[in-house]
């Protein structure tokens, strides 16, 4: 009875390959590696065929995108009809975890004998509820409003909301590790990557979060360096970490020691199985000055864009908005009209409720389509515009009566030097470009970028009239 059984196993695992060989044609590389890798069939007879998925997430994925595909193929290569389920393995998913061998480099510490907070080998990781509270490593507050239940799905984002939702509900147990999120400004990536915060230490699925922006992680970086610490303490706030979130990782662009370090707490944690999550504002082989085994890194997870929404979405999204405001006067047609103005992204959408709802909240009169349009005015058509770095020098330079090639040029003289520092400025503020990609649009470095931006600061502290001036040209930009 047992060979029996060992050569049905042997003839569905058979199959199994051949049906993959087959898909290789149909489905991209990355798909398959991504959703097909822990798939298996677990039964067959007469026709009906049980595939194995490892977890909920998948089974709704790769049934809603590619169950016919799989019987499609299941009957070219046994020729006669065939009708496919799936079912969750009971048994939880192989994974190895394992000490790694790694040295950071020359004078840096060596990190072989790093011993994290996760399961060792032959134990059973906390991934359902860990023991003890959860701690909570970050420079800035999370947002209390992003969380799971805050976030409008809908098409243009579902993928990745559930990915998010299945790495938050159990970190590390999935096939998505890296998790890298990527879509433009505005589309909730930052969002949703707060939200597997909120989840973790709610509902205890780790024993340490971490969440920075790739920002943050340069300027800890860089006082370590200046300070003249010794590395290991520069890594004892990720060395524990169960869950590491970093946000904007396309600001590390041409920053090559920061690179540098991050790749080895990156490594250390992955060798380790500990979840990683990272978020880009396009996808990171777009990068320009990202290591390539950096890239190579992310592309062993999975990658999930989130587009603009549609119409449908926009329109859910200011009604979830709207309902979440007890004293809104804002009915449903103005909604309608505005999900129709605003498709550039959701932060603008949700910037031109705010404004519409502080309107009505000062003349305590309901808001109609035709208030609408002449309360929003020029902002509907500037907001769907993307903010780039040549429309604020083309601003800054009307403003201040220059032109661009001065802003641009190497010239020191003030009636051009604070036009352009005021730009820089504005560019970081209004932008996603890195100072790097700022300082080259500018002919300058990084660095000048900084000081910059710092004195603009400082002069609007000290200068209202002149902070009303940037606030005026920021805010007609959109």
């Amino acid at each position: 009875m047992m060979g029996e059984h060992t050569l049905i196993e042997a003839e569905e695992s058979s199959l199994w390959s051949q049906c993959l060989s087959a898909l290789k044609s149909q489905i991209s590389e990355s798909a398959l590696n991504t959703w097909f890798s822990a798939l298996e069939i677990v039964e067959s007879s007469a026709g009906e065929m049980v595939i194995g998925v490892p977890n909920g997430f998948v089974l709704e994925y790769v049934s809603h995108h590619y169950r016919g595909i799989i019987e499609k193929t299941l009957e070219d290569i046994l020729r006669s009809p065939v009708r496919i389920s799936f079912s969750v393995l009971s048994r939880a998913p192989h994974l190895e975890v394992y000490q790694s061998d790694f040295r950071s480099g020359e004078g840096r510490s060596e990190m072989s004998s790093y011993n994290g907070a996760g399961a060792a080998p032959g134990q059973d990781a906390p991934w359902l509820k860990s023991r003890g509270p959860v701690r909570i490593e970050v420079t800035v507050p999370l947002n209390t409003r992003y969380t799971f239940d805050d976030f409008v799905i809908g098409d243009c984002n579902q993928l990745a909301h559930a990915a998010c939702m299945a790495v938050a509900e159990a970190p590390s147990h999935n096939n998505f590790n890296p998790l890298v999120l990527y879509g433009g400004t505005g589309m909730g990536k930052t969002h949703l990557v707060q939200a597997i915060a909120h989840f973790c230490i709610e509902n205890e699925t780790v024993r340490k979060v971490v969440y920075r922006t790739s920002e943050e992680f340069t300027r800890e970086y860089i006082e370590f360096v200046q300070k003249n610490k010794d590395s290991r303490t520069f890594y004892q706030v990720y060395k524990d970490a169960d869950i590491l979130l970093i946000d904007d990782i396309q600001f590390l662009a041409g920053k090559q020691s920061t690179q540098d370090e991050f790749f080895n707490i990156f490594s250390i944690l992955q060798s380790l199985n500990k979840q990683i999550v990272i978020t880009s504002d396009r996808p990171p082989s777009e990068i320009k000055g990202l290591h390539t085994r950096l890239l190579s890194r992310f592309d062993t997870g999975l990658l999930a864009d989130l587009q603009p929404p549609n119409l449908e979405t926009r329109l859910a999204i200011l009604q979830k908005k709207s309902e979440g405001d007890g004293d809104s006067c804002i009915t449903g047609d103005v909604l309608t009209y505005v999900a129709n103005q605003v498709t550039s992204n959701i932060r603008e959408l949700e910037g031109t409720l705010i404004k519409l709802s502080a309107y009505a909240s000062f003349t305590h009169m309901p808001i109609t389509v035709e208030i609408a349009k002449q309360i929003l005015g020029d902002t509907l058509r500037n907001v769907n515009q993307p903010v780039t770095i040549k429309r604020v020098l083309d601003q800054v330079a009307m403003e201040y009566s220059t032109t661009v090639s001065l802003l641009t040029s190497q010239t020191r003289k003030k009636n051009v030097a604070e036009p352009r520092q005021i730009a820089m400025y504005m560019a970081r503020q209004l932008t996603d470009n890195s100072l790097h990609t700022i300082g080259l649009a500018f002919g300058r470095d990084y660095s000048t970028v900084i000081h910059s931006i710092k004195k603009v600061e400082q002069c609007m502290e000290k200068d209202p009239d002149l902070k009303k001036q940037v606030d005026r040209l920021m805010e007609s930009l959109g």
